[in-house]
């Protein structure tokens, strides 16, 4: 481990260390030769050590460690500011013993900071296994024993040490998490150590109390849910630990979403017939069922009506998992008959229907004459109309789907999604047909809607109809009026395109999303400008306040940076000067997913024609190329990086540590099992483990190995390559086959997964403008 830490260490601060060591008495010849003689031979891949590292070490071990080197190396920053990031460098590092007396010499260097260094400290000693030095350094900072945020570090420090003990019993172990939890019942770490405490009480063979950890944990959204779950399992198989009815309802809500289906039955099973038992033995356990609906005639039960009906509708679902498609449908008539006519509901029965459309036509038609009468303009009837009306088109049975297009484009249904795509598909539809006329006319009128992709899809198309008329100037009107509408989009792009290749206007004057050059000041007063009926709040949003939080992060302490900065959010969140700032604060600290939500947030607050001729530097904020140096070493000559950049925008946000709701993992989201696959092809499955996915160097590796094969796979079409990386290779292929022979822009419109449409054209918008606002990687 310490090898390949040192590893991270660049050369450059070995040198750094002589200066350093005579102000910190550090043997400076020592600490060069470990450092020097640590490091390994560079591999082949330069990265693969870095790739090595646990996400939850990562951002510490290598981005706030390489930032603190050279705000140390940086002679222009003030010596205050390189003090501690050189001490902060050790401690990222794991140089322990330089971090603790690099540190000791800090300590009354900023009294805000004085408690924070002494934490520090402590937790060097403590990472070292030197517990007495440990509370020793603790004992510093006892004029902040009265601080509560103080009193939780020191006491969370001193139960680790207490755990590691190992001239303590497990008893003594498990009494400190107890005492611990007691007093600190909440909290980011609350989660972490239930778990633990549950883990001890259940070798201690108090198996109830075990259990009652572990469904506290199951029955919270905490990352110890599926460990909870696991030993839940592990614990229903024990005898002489009977559950009770609340017990498996718990159990159940998770197990019928894992991997369990088939037992998943039996425990339905085995609750209904618990609680039937129960009510019968005490028929004073039964819950009233109201009087006013078709719930009165449900028999008795000590359940309260919402998890009732929670169950009975997995249990529908299971069995459409299980492929039991009739047994399903009797469940969800169930539902239907005995619950309430619920638009959902009948929307699944519908789509089971239409999975045998011919053995049950009569029942399609009466179910789907139902959901018209019980909610026409619910979402559930939403979702129906699109499903048929798509399905008619498909089948070119174009009179049909327009008549359910029409009729979902009734202004009842609000802004429904479904709803303001509708408009649009009648003018695609026309277009198809090459009734070029009435396509005019769809697409103007669906451009009369203030929604954003589906105006401009029917601003583009508009065009496309135009020029099939001959009208060139009214052609080249469109396109321009879908560009002012939406400038950095997929339609925008493919106007732009268009203006060019029909020879409607110069190249030079086409308005590409090149972004207009100018200087930090005048971007600043660009996006003033741009925000209206905003007014400062100059107690939160000032220089003195800025300069602070960056000199924070430069000193190697980012949790405070960020306490620092949430006060001033929480007054100027709406700012487009402040997003701007501090997204960009955060992006050249190297904390790039909190940058990139505070530029999402900026394209959402500003109106978005003011970004037609924009600054470049907003331009690269809302668009930002973070681990560059890694996707262009794995991009190589294989791939564009851009395109990589493009989906990565889409796919993660650039977060590198989140996890998608089926488990897809890190910045370019790859599930564990292709993430195994990719490892065999790049020869490392030897020492490869899928939580390595959530390292962004690892993730970025393996995740331009897929995008390369699918690119190869596919003829270099990027249109199926986003097509199968979202949707798999199935009905990618069946896309292809039909799309065989029609332009791009029918092709894209024509992919039948809503999810899957709308990530093709999300991706290739991001694409389109990473290529025109950057002249290279």
């Amino acid at each position: 481990m310490k090898s390949r830490i040192r590893f991270i260490g660049l050369v450059f601060t070995a040198f750094l260390c002589n200066a350093w060591a005579d102000s910190v008495n550090v043997a400076p010849a020592s600490l060069t030769d470990s450092l020097i003689a640590s490091m390994p031979i560079v591999p082949a891949d330069p990265y693969e050590e870095l790739e090595k590292i646990p996400a939850g070490h990562f951002q510490n071990l290598v981005v706030r460690a390489e930032r603190s080197r050279k705000a140390a190396a940086d002679t222009t920053l003030p010596k205050n500011v390189r003090d501690f990031a050189m001490a902060a460098s050790y401690f990222y590092s794991e140089s322990w013993d330089s971090a603790y007396a690099a540190y000791d010499s800090l300590r009354s260097r900023d009294s805000l900071l004085e408690k924070s260094v002494v934490l520090r400290m402590a937790k060097a000693r403590f990472m070292q296994g030197d517990y007495k030095q440990m509370r020793n350094a603790l004992a510093l900072g006892k004029k902040f024993a009265t601080d509560a945020e103080f009193d939780k570090s020191s006491s969370r420090m001193r139960i680790e040490a207490a755990m590691a003990d190992t001239t303590l019993t497990d008893h003594a172990h498990a009494d400190s998490l107890k005492v611990f939890l007691e007093k600190y019942p909440k909290g980011d770490d609350a989660a972490a150590l239930k778990y633990r405490y549950a883990v001890y009480l259940e070798q201690f063979k108090q198996l109830k109390q075990a259990k009652r950890y572990y469904m506290q944990l199951l029955t919270s959204a905490t990352a110890y849910k599926d460990s909870a779950f696991s030993a839940i399992r592990r614990l229903r198989k024990v005898k002489g630990t009977p559950e009770s009815l609340s017990e498996k309802v718990a159990y159940a809500k998770l197990a019928c979403a894992k991997d369990e289906i088939g037992n998943c039955l039996t425990l339905l099973d085995s609750i209904r017939i618990l609680d039937s038992l129960q009510v019968a033995k005490k028929p004073e356990t039964a819950l009233p069922l109201p009087e006013d609906s078709l719930q009165r005639l449900l028999p008795p039960s000590s359940l309260d009506m919402a998890t009732r009906i929670m169950l009975w509708e997995k249990r529908a679902v299971v069995l459409r998992t299980l492929k039991r498609e009739k047994e399903s449908i009797a469940q969800f008539k169930y539902l239907l008959d005995s619950v309430e006519a619920r638009p959902l509901w009948m929307q699944s029965t519908l789509r089971l229907y239409r999975n045998d459309p011919k053995a049950y036509a009569a029942e399609i038609k009466l179910m789907d004459s139902l959901l018209q009468e019980v909610n026409r303009y619910s979402k559930e009837n939403a979702n129906n109309l699109w499903v048929r009306g798509f399905e008619y088109e498909q089948k070119e049975l174009y009179d049909s789907a327009i008549v359910c297009f029409r009729t979902l484009a009734d202004k009842k249904f609000k802004n429904n999604i479904k709803r303001q795509w509708a408009k649009f598909r009648i003018g695609f539809i026309y277009f198809k047909q090459e009734k070029w006329n009435e396509a005019v006319t769809a697409f103007i009128d669906a451009t009369k809607d203030p929604f954003l992709w589906s105006g401009s899809g029917a601003r583009m198309f508009l065009g496309d109809a135009y020029m099939k008329l001959g009208k060139d100037s009214l052609a080249r009107e469109a396109y321009l009026d879908c560009i002012r509408d939406f400038p950095l989009a997929y339609y925008a792009h493919r106007s732009r395109t268009k203006l060019v290749e029909y020879k409607l206007m110069n190249e030079k004057d086409v308005p590409f999303a090149h972004g207009v050059s100018m200087s930090a000041e005048e971007t600043l007063a660009w996006i003033r400008a741009s925000q209206k009926g905003v007014k400062a709040d100059t107690s939160t949003y000032n220089r003195d306040r800025y300069q602070r939080i960056r000199n924070l992060f430069l000193y190697g302490f980012a949790d405070e940076a960020f306490a620092l900065y949430d006060e001033a959010r929480k007054k100027n969140y709406k700012r487009l000067d402040f997003l701007y700032e501090y997204g960009n604060l955060f992006y050249e600290m190297g904390e790039t997913a909190a940058g990139y939500r505070l530029a999402r947030q900026f394209q959402n607050n500003i109106d978005r024609r003011r970004l037609m001729t924009p600054p470049i530097g907003v331009l690269h904020y809302l668009y930002p190329v973070p681990f560059s140096e890694q996707v262009k070493f794995h991009s190589g000559e294989r791939i564009d990086p851009f395109f990589v950049y493009s989906v990565m925008r889409q796919e993660s946000i650039f977060n590198f540590q989140i996890a998608s709701p089926v488990g897809a993992c890190g910045l370019l989201q790859i599930m564990p099992a292709t993430g195994k696959m990719l490892a065999e092809k790049e020869s490392i499955a030897d020492w490869f483990d899928p939580k390595l996915l959530y390292n962004p160097y690892m993730n970025i590796r393996l995740g331009i190995r897929y995008l390369v094969d699918l690119k190869a796979e596919y003829s270099d079409d990027y249109m199926y390559v986003l097509g199968n990386y979202n949707a798999g290779p199935k009905p990618t292929r069946r896309w292809q086959a039909a799309g065989e022979g029609k332009p791009w822009d029918v092709r894209a419109e024509e992919i039948s997964f809503w999810e899957t449409r709308d990530y093709v054209k999300r991706v290739m918008g991001n694409y389109w403008i990473y290529q025109e606002i950057y002249d290279g990687l």
